[in-house]
């Protein structure tokens, strides 16, 4: 009987470890991180409060690129684009005006990587880091490697710091556990229902 209860013990931990370690690897999946490289620009997704603008900016004073961009619309159509807000906050840094592009018109991911392609492929960059929220991170890439590999530009991936979102423990706390269950459901449905 005590073999039994000591099977059932070491049977439930492994069950708990193994379920624990499964969501360790989708918070390391999602968070997709490239060696950095000096690049041409430094490319910023819109839709947080902070971090991919302040990532984006720090990897500037780094010297990993002398331009930076941001891309992406406002939710109100009455307002100033979220990208120009982001470029805002990056003058506060100290980042000259001259330094930042401005994408304004994006609404989505897709739309995101589309444009800023195009933008780029516009003024003769030709390479990029790619900064948005770590959960964020695996979808845009995907969306960023389709409309860069129909360019011919480079893309590196580069999650930014951001202090509400860990992952090796997303599940244990919200907003963060609701945002990577949403984006797992996303990046789904970017998977399922690719372009070719």
């Amino acid at each position: 009987m005590r073999s039994f209860f000591f099977g059932l013990f070491v049977g439930v931990v492994l069950m708990v470890a193994l379920g624990v370690g499964g969501l360790v690897m989708i918070g390391h999946a999602l968070a997709v991180k490239d060696p950095l490289a000096k690049a041409d620009v430094i490319v910023a997704i819109s839709g947080d409060n902070g971090p991919r603008t302040q990532t984006a900016v720090r990897l500037w004073q780094e010297g990993y690129a002398p331009l930076l961009l941001f891309s992406g619309a406002s939710l109100d159509p009455e307002s100033v684009s979220s990208a120009e807000l982001m470029k805002r906050d990056a003058v506060r840094l100290g980042v000259p005006a001259t330094a930042i592009l401005v994408e304004p018109a994006s609404t989505t991911t897709e739309e995101n990587a589309r444009l800023t392609a195009q933008l780029m492929s516009e003024r003769g960059l030709r390479s990029a880091i790619l900064v948005t929220s770590p959960y964020h991170q695996r979808r845009a890439s995907i969306f960023f490697a389709r409309a860069f590999g129909a360019s011919g530009l480079e893309l590196r991936n580069h999650p930014a710091s951001d202090p509400a979102w860990d992952p090796d423990r997303w599940w244990t706390r919200e907003p963060a556990r609701t945002l990577t269950l949403v984006e797992l459901a996303k990046l789904g449905a970017a998977v399922v229902f690719a372009k070719e």
